[in-house]
């Protein structure tokens, strides 16, 4: 339970550094070899890969965005942990509209002597999880 715990509060951690802008805070979360497969992209990356995709999201693009996870799931065994739960990507482009995206994740965690860090995110969206979900 206390890994759980732990596990929970570098979350937060996580998602509190992105929701106030804190990159540094936010990537220094992420190990450098991390594992990531996020939702519009169509290749896996790595912490910078996926640095060079969050800068796509910057203040000249868009006005705002944010990273809202619900419902989240915390498992923790020894030194390693895993996160589940669904989230809202909520964004504004310049000159658009409001674009709500609902997403599921997961995400894998490494306890390391400083602290739990994520090593690996996959994210899609919830579409796509229920078009066409049955044969036929």
């Amino acid at each position: 339970m206390i890994l759980a715990t732990e596990l929970e509060a570098a979350f937060r951690r996580l998602e509190g550094a992105l929701a106030t802008g804190d990159l540094p805070g936010f990537w220094g979360m992420i190990l450098p070899d991390a594992v990531i497969l996020d939702e519009d992209l169509p290749i896996r990356v790595d912490r910078q890969g996926f640095q060079d995709h969050i800068g796509f999201h910057s203040p000249e693009v868009w006005e705002n965005f944010a990273w809202k996870p619900m419902a989240v799931r915390f498992v923790a065994r020894g030194g390693a942990g895993f996160v589940a739960g669904s989230a809202m990507f909520r964004g504004k482009p310049r000159g658009s509209g409001y674009r709500l995206r609902p997403l599921l994740f997961t995400q894998g965690w490494s306890k390391l002597a400083e602290g739990w860090r994520l090593a690996s995110w996959q994210q899609s969206p919830l579409v796509g999880h229920v078009t066409k979900a049955s044969p036929g």
